[in-house]
């Protein structure tokens, strides 16, 4: 839970060449709520383990008003909708006076309809703290609140991956690929120069789409002895990025490499990667480590 703190302030210029100071401040975390199930009332100092601090940061005493509203157009997260009814949410106390240079705590309850439809629904609230009156002079401060009836959209999305990854069944060889006496300035295809290429076998009941695509020396692996890190990783490619392999089917992707010519790139030792991944966007954890050597 990030915290967040919302502040407006205004200065006065009374009749008196003393300034005056009013202003409101929100002590309030980014709350994000799953689980929630329909027809229950949930207090979010206890599910979220935060309340709503309001800060008087005047100079007087002020009363403050806690308000509901839907999120503007285009003002909601990604995944998520306006609530559809601001009441579900309400603040106990929903007023409060505040001496000057004070804070003030509110609890939220939230109370979602006992309607099934509303299940698997994610929804957000906007929570406005305001200074008592309707003049000009007064302040406001505004919040969100974000809440899943049922999982939310982070732990959906992590279990459809879980899902996927628990259907998968397939091996990518090699882990080291040795590519030496490679010339500079031409396009340098190690399967058809030296018979050397990634293979990808499926093992698993369905069809596989396998993305690869090359790296930089993966920092957390020491660099081999007389190898450095390739200047630009870009030098080394796939023919074809993206792979599709049948049931029961290895298929071999090509790696071309292009180095400049240049002297400085003529008898060089360099180490890259070359990460795999899934069409769905999922990277593994386990890169092919390609050690490259130019020829002189």
């Amino acid at each position: 839970m990030r915290t967040h703190l919302a502040a407006a302030l205004i200065v006065l210029a009374a009749a008196s060449p003393a300034w005056a100071l009013i202003g409101l401040a929100m002590r309030f975390g980014d709350v994000i709520l799953e689980g929630v199930q329909p027809g229950r009332t949930y207090s979010l100092r206890e599910a979220a383990r935060v309340p709503l601090g309001v800060e008087n940061r005047g100079d007087a005493e002020a009363e403050v008003i806690i308000e509901f509203s839907k999120p503007r157009k285009g003002n909601y997260s990604k995944d998520y909708e306006p609530i559809p009814d601001p009441s579900w949410i309400k603040a106990v106390p929903d007023r409060m006076t505040l001496a000057a240079h004070s804070v003030g705590f509110f609890d939220l309850m939230l109370t979602v309809p006992d309607d099934p439809k509303l299940l698997k629904r994610h929804f957000q609230v906007m929570v406005k703290a305001r200074s008592g009156g309707t003049g000009l002079l007064g302040v406001a401060v505004e919040n969100r609140v974000r809440f899943s009836v049922g999982p939310g959209p982070q732990s959906i999305a992590a279990e459809k991956k879980q899902k996927a990854m628990q259907r998968l069944d397939f091996d990518v060889t090699p882990r080291e690929l040795y590519l030496v006496d490679v010339p500079v300035g031409k396009a340098w295809d190690a399967r058809k120069e030296v018979k050397k290429s990634i293979r990808v076998a499926n093992y698993a009941a369905d069809p596989l789409t396998v993305v690869m695509a090359s790296d930089a020396w993966d920092e957390r692996i020491p660099l081999p002895e007389g190898y450095a890190k390739i200047p630009d990783p870009a030098w080394i490619r796939l023919k074809t990025s993206t792979i599709s392999v049948g049931t029961d089917e290895i298929v071999q992707a090509s790696v071309v490499v292009l180095v400049p010519d240049k002297p400085e790139n003529r008898g060089k030792r360099w180490a890259s990667t070359i990460r795999t991944g899934l069409a769905s966007g999922f990277w593994l954890d386990a890169p092919v480590k390609v050690f490259l050597e130019t020829s002189p």
